[in-house]
């Protein structure tokens, strides 16, 4: 289960690439090694940032291998494997970059819609298109599209399982920036920018947005007090605070 997804380090950013034949398209194989990858970067204090992207030219993921069952696993088990990689994706504590180098569709869009922040290729397509084949999202698709485009605009998609371009993908929402040149680039042009900032108060501004949509605001509002509560005490506060005062660039050590 080694390459269906491969990991490569630049400085301080982790690149996760989805490599399968078929568009790299997503197997319980993915999920798996996806899942380890993922833990194997939590705990490494060297990647600040992950980018998530697709092999080749073609495919960011073309969506779930259905011509090959599901294996050992029954439909909904195969689903919960998923689902709960792309949840591990959503709540992961560094901040992760869909690369959309390719066409995303059903699993693909759910992927790159469970990542914090999303590029996408001038040329691609994107959508959820699981009702042209009789069946809706089972990734997180329901969930997730309406909290980015609206619910009207979310329904009308799933229903018609329609694509979209890149320029409409970023006019509703559904993407926030898009590469004219190679998607990758651009994505880690903006990863070593983020890993250059103080590794505590971003993980702190993930950790609470991350949570947002499931506390009350007046429990989002206690953490946040109580989280920059704690970053007044951090060593990368006091270079901060020195650095500004200096008129230099502040060199965050996250301590």
């Amino acid at each position: 289960m080694g390459d269906a997804v491969t990991k490569e380090q630049r400085d301080r950013v982790a690149i996760l690439t989805i490599d399968k034949p078929k568009m790299n398209q997503l197997s319980a194989e993915v999920f798996e090694t996806m899942r380890k990858q993922l833990d194997s970067i939590e705990n490494d204090k060297t990647v600040l940032c992950v980018i998530i992207t697709g092999a080749g030219e073609k495919a960011f993921s073309a969506g779930a291998d259905l011509s090959s069952g599901f294996g050992d696993f029954s439909a909904v088990d195969f689903l919960k494997r998923g689902q709960d990689v792309w949840n591990k994706v959503e709540y992961f504590p560094k901040p992760v970059i869909a690369a959309i180098n390719g066409h995303a569709l059903g699993g693909g869009c759910e992927l790159a819609m469970a990542c914090h922040i999303r590029f996408m290729k001038k040329g691609a397509r994107i959508g959820l298109t699981e009702t042209n084949l009789g069946i809706m999202p089972g990734y997180g698709g329901s969930l997730r599209l309406p909290r980015l485009v609206g619910k009207a605009r979310a329904l009308e998609m799933m229903y018609l399982g329609r694509q979209c371009e890149a320029d409409e993908a970023l006019a509703i929402g559904l993407v926030d920036h898009i590469s004219e040149g190679n998607v990758l680039d651009d994505a880690l042009e903006l990863a070593n920018k983020i890993a250059k900032r103080p590794p505590l108060s971003i993980a702190a501004i993930t950790r609470l947005c991350n949570i947002s949509q499931n506390i009350t605001p007046d429990m989002h509002l206690k953490i946040e007090r109580e989280e920059l509560g704690r970053l007044f005490t951090t060593k990368d506060m006091q270079e901060g605070m020195t650095s500004f005062f200096q008129k230099r660039e502040p060199n965050f050590k996250g301590e």
